[in-house]
């Protein structure tokens, strides 16, 4: 099952990305609709909130996490205490950070 809006990122849901986002989290919804062009699974929803959640304030990750997955931010944030004290540990949250790098996860963590 994955979390994901109705529609598929588009060039112009690209563009609209800067109209609904603050400008710092541009490179980080490019990186990861790039890495998860169909959407955040299920399984991978916590591990990614975890993994993104030490590079990015509560408020600017429970935006980015909306906007790529159209929960409310207000879910996102009562989200977040829950990966905060379950950090992501197995192969598969790995194999997500690996997957993440590779479509600029590190570029993201050196603006921080």
């Amino acid at each position: 099952m994955l979390i994901r809006k109705t529609h598929k990122p588009s060039l112009e849901h690209a563009s609209s990305t800067q109209g609904t986002l603050p400008q710092p989290l541009w490179d980080a919804a490019r990186m990861l609709r790039s890495a998860l062009p169909d959407g955040i699974p299920l399984m991978a929803y916590f591990p990614v909130l975890a993994l993104l959640y030490e590079h990015f304030s509560d408020r600017h990750l429970a935006a980015l996490l909306a906007h790529a997955t159209g929960k409310d931010t207000a879910r996102v944030l009562n989200d977040t205490p829950v990966c905060v004290g379950n950090r992501p540990g197995s192969a598969a949250a790995e194999a997500l950070k690996k997957l993440l790098e590779q479509h600029g996860l590190l570029a993201i963590r050196a603006e921080d």
